[in-house]
């Protein structure tokens, strides 16, 4: 499993001497199970042959050779709606300048022009070309166009020079594209979050609740904002503080959650239900506190309503995740909810009040599940674990998209 799996890359070669890591970049972008296909300057032939990036992309080079037979009046426009991700690697002081200014006289730049995505470069240059006043004031357009610039690192150059301009090894060029898109994947989405523990009242004085402090939904909540997501939550009764900015409706009983979950969840691409809902309630309410005048106290209860597997099988689109808190036999009860439930994801965890894990604790330490994959979370903060959540969520969220393009087609 990967976030970068299927993914249509499109890598922009330019004249420096750095041109030959661009067939490392190659070999490791397919082995991610990336789409490539490779677009060269005139001045990049100087330094590695088409043959070459042919042979590893297993697809026919485009040059901006304007006899090649690769080229039509639209190259720049279907490419540029062909890709996920452009990558320039290297982007040498020439280019990037004329990327920062709007330049589009070539392919490559006016793909560039054309292309409404994430945008990665890579530069490599002299150290004095990249200190360059010109040179900074172009980073500073480019940051401002959010045009993502990885490196360049420190070190000494083929001409003798030391200093800032080489360009950034593939692996972890390969890496920071993999960061990015984890974040890209569910900026913009929208995901509604449960969070905190439900109440059934017994009495006017008493209730039946559990230990859940909702600590785990906040924490989720702020991720999936922070990776700029449109986020609303539905809170049970918690001392946790309000988020700002995240839109937040507070419930009590299991009942009113389900109302308000039913009443937000057609607007929202993603589920995610991690309140720990009551699954029993009083069968009767008892207007008036129950007296001790008896030694023992019989109370009927009744099953509620299992919101998130009603969610999951009414709306079939929606992404669904739950969580499931156990007490023993974790992966098989949590493979039993996740497909009792159809849901697209299942975290489970030891719930165990005791060992101060879960319930109440900053600290927890998960599995998650989906159809396909399963990761183990070690024992961390809630605010980590959030985090590696949502990643995985991102993973399975763009395979589902992915899937669905794929049969509409």
């Amino acid at each position: 499993m990967n976030i970068l799996t299927e993914k249509n890359i499109l890598l922009g070669i330019t004249g420096s001497i750095a041109a030959y890591k661009a067939a490392d970049i190659t070999s490791r972008l397919k082995k991610e199970g990336c789409n490539v296909k490779v677009v060269m300057t005139k001045s990049s032939e100087l330094f590695i042959t088409e043959t070459t990036l042919e042979s590893l992309s297993g697809n026919k080079v485009i040059s901006e050779d304007e006899g090649s037979n690769t080229l039509t009046n639209f190259t720049h426009l279907d490419l540029a709606k062909w890709a996920d991700v452009i990558l320039i690697a290297p982007c040498t002081a020439n280019f990037m300048n004329k990327l920062a200014n709007g330049h589009g006289d070539g392919l490559l730049s006016t793909i560039c022009l054309a292309f409404t995505k994430s945008l990665f470069i890579a530069p490599a240059m002299n150290p004095d070309m990249w200190n360059n006043k010109v040179t900074q004031a172009s980073i500073e357009k480019l940051n401002d166009a959010d045009i993502k610039i990885i490196g360049p690192n420190y070190g000494s150059h083929a001409c003798g020079d030391i200093g800032y301009g080489r360009m950034t090894h593939p692996e972890e060029i390969i890496e920071k594209i993999k960061e990015q898109s984890k974040t890209s994947q569910l900026s913009g989405s929208r995901i509604l979050i449960t969070a905190g523990p439900t109440r059934e009242p017994i009495d006017p004085v008493r209730f039946m609740s559990n230990y859940s402090s909702g600590k785990m939904g906040y924490a989720i909540a702020m991720a999936a904002k922070v990776k700029g997501a449109s986020v609303e939550l539905i809170s049970g009764p918690v001392t946790l503080n309000p988020i700002a900015d995240i839109r937040t409706t507070y419930v009590e009983t299991s009942s009113e959650m389900y109302e308000a979950v039913k009443e937000k969840v057609s607007d929202f691409d993603i589920f995610i239900s991690t309140a720990a809902i009551a699954d029993y309630k009083p069968a009767n309410y008892s207007d008036i506190k129950y007296k001790k005048n008896k030694n023992n106290i019989t109370i009927e209860f009744t099953r509620g309503i299992d919101i998130l597997e009603t969610i999951s099988k009414k709306h079939k689109n929606l992404f669904t995740v739950g969580f499931a808190a156990e007490t023993n036999s974790l992966k098989e009860n949590s493979e039993q909810k996740l497909a009792k439930k159809n849901l697209d994801i299942i975290v489970g965890n030891i719930a165990n009040h005791e060992l101060k894990l879960g319930f109440e604790s900053d600290y927890n330490e998960v599995i998650m599940l989906s159809n396909t994959h399963s990761q183990k979370i070690s024992h961390d903060k809630k605010s980590n674990i959030a985090n590696k959540i949502l990643d995985f969520i991102a993973i399975e969220y763009s395979n589902k998209l992915q899937l669905v393009k794929k049969n509409v087609k």
